[in-house]
């Protein structure tokens, strides 16, 4: 048995015993070298592989050894390996998830371990018993390192299958949270709208600008500026500092200067206390609301270069509702 082999073992009985799946649900997959893929055979109970229990496959999600039949969503695994940098995949039927995604649009966390370690997880329609159209489930999880599929179960991507594993449990964990607090609150009907008015709720209105150009720029400092609950913010947690944002593919960057909850000056460079960086993939992913920037940041897509995540996150407020109301400021 190969060390690969004993992993997916390893994890399929964690994930069996954490009731994170049940009978012969879920399936788990790993790269296993430059063009093949290590993936759960059909009709394989997760809490009990043996190693006849695994499938080599290539690109195309053939298996090597003919006789051998792999997972029936080994489509949906390949597409999310050719389309993301996933090194393994969980994909299990947790059951609060299940129930959850049933009345819900998405999951907005409740935590800060959540918003920072997952955002806000889309949940994905599905009305065939295989994902037979994966196009949306990568899509996504260009943006969430995990997503819901409606009635179906989860899809989790990491770098390995620890990872993948931990996205899958918190976000059971927080989901079994959020039906505690909708119980508490007799809010179960009203679950979708409440989630809703927890994400971004500002309508993208006005021009289309450039991203990073200095009317984009000058569009933002306005918007945040006339916003009673980002100064109301700003002045509650002592917002005085400085951030750059800097655009790698072509060195645009532009420093934002706080002063107790007010912007009060927007300048080219890149000299500010603290300083994100990254490519315009993932700074275009930001403003279009497709990624929460604290939880960019925190998964290496945005880098913070400059200054400590610690010492940002006691502006935690005042920053999400900046970002909120920049989202909504239309980009080309």
């Amino acid at each position: 048995m190969t060390a690969l082999e004993r992993e997916i073992i390893h994890w399929g009985k964690l994930l069996f015993e954490r009731r994170l799946i049940s009978g012969w649900g879920g399936n788990l997959s790993c790269r296993a070298g430059k063009k093949d893929f290590l993936i759960t055979g059909q009709h394989s109970p997760l809490g009990f592989l043996t190693a006849k229990d695994l499938v080599r496959v290539d690109q195309a999600g053939k298996p090597v050894k003919k006789n051998q039949r792999a997972s029936s969503e080994t489509p949906m695994h390949m597409a999310v390996y050719a389309g993301t940098d996933a090194q393994a995949i969980v994909h299990v039927h947790p059951p609060m998830i299940l129930a959850f995604s049933l009345t819900h649009d998405h999951f907005a966390p409740l935590s800060f371990e959540e918003k920072y370690t997952i955002g806000e997880v889309p949940i994905i329609p599905q009305d065939t018993p295989t994902v037979t159209r994966p196009e949306r489930v990568v899509e996504e999880l260009k943006y969430h390192p995990v997503v819901i599929i409606k009635g179906h179960g989860t899809v989790a991507i990491g770098k390995n299958f620890q990872e993948a594993f931990l996205f899958t449990d918190l976000l059971e964990e927080a989901v079994h949270c959020q039906f505690f607090k909708e119980r508490i609150s007799d809010t179960v009907g009203a679950g979708k709208d409440a989630a809703a008015k927890q994400s971004h709720g500002f309508p993208a209105t006005g021009e289309r600008y450039p991203l990073f150009s200095k009317e984009h720029m000058a569009a933002l400092v306005e918007r945040a500026n006339h916003d009673a609950q980002f100064r109301a913010d700003g002045k509650e947690t002592g917002l005085t500092s400085s951030l750059s944002l800097l655009l790698e593919e072509t060195d645009a960057a532009w420093t934002v200067r706080f002063v107790n909850g007010e912007i009060t000056q927007l300048a080219p460079g890149d000299g500010g206390e603290f300083l994100i960086s990254g490519k315009k993939e993932w700074w275009d992913a930001v403003f279009r609301a497709r990624i929460d920037p604290f939880l960019a940041t925190q998964q290496g897509k945005l880098q913070l270069k400059r200054g400590e995540l610690a010492q940002l996150s006691r502006w935690y407020k005042p920053f999400q509702r900046a970002f909120s109301l920049w989202q909504t400021i239309p980009i080309q």
